[in-house]
């Protein structure tokens, strides 16, 4: 089992007070591959750092996630930008919405599933055709 993990899975994951902190770690386990894209990546540093956590700390979580063998940090293509601004522009949405489309635009690409707790892009997702990772895939 495969999934391309949004941001506010990473922040549940590392927050162990937070609300979805053991579904998402059960979850994680029993995922093979994480695709974690490297927009991603740079907004869970930037959500930790806006949480006032240290950068000593934000640099050791991040260390970890990268060194975890079923993480693969994946580069977002041309193609997926393109793709994501044409969704911006046709939906006439903020610009801020970027990171949720290149998003939609790599699980689009790559046919994997979005693990995510962001009800709006789960339901972009699923208007789009893509597939969510859901609790009975778990």
């Amino acid at each position: 089992m495969e999934a391309i993990v949004d941001t506010n899975v990473l922040v549940y994951e590392t927050i162990e007070d937070s609300m979805y902190h053991e579904e998402v770690v059960d979850r994680l386990e029993r995922i093979d591959v994480l695709y974690l894209p490297t927009n991603v990546m740079i907004e869970f540093i930037l959500v930790m750092k806006k949480l006032g956590l240290t950068e000593a700390f934000i640099v050791r979580k991040a260390l970890e996630i990268l060194r975890e063998e079923k993480v693969k940090l994946t580069s977002i293509r041309d193609v997926d930008f393109r793709e994501a601004l044409k969704m911006i522009r046709q939906e006439r949405v903020d610009i801020k919405r970027i990171n949720d489309k290149l998003i939609l635009a790599f699980s689009k690409r790559s046919r994997v599933p979005i693990y995510t707790y962001d009800r709006q892009l789960k339901t972009q997702a699923q208007t789009l055709g893509l597939k969510v990772f859901q609790l009975e895939q778990a």
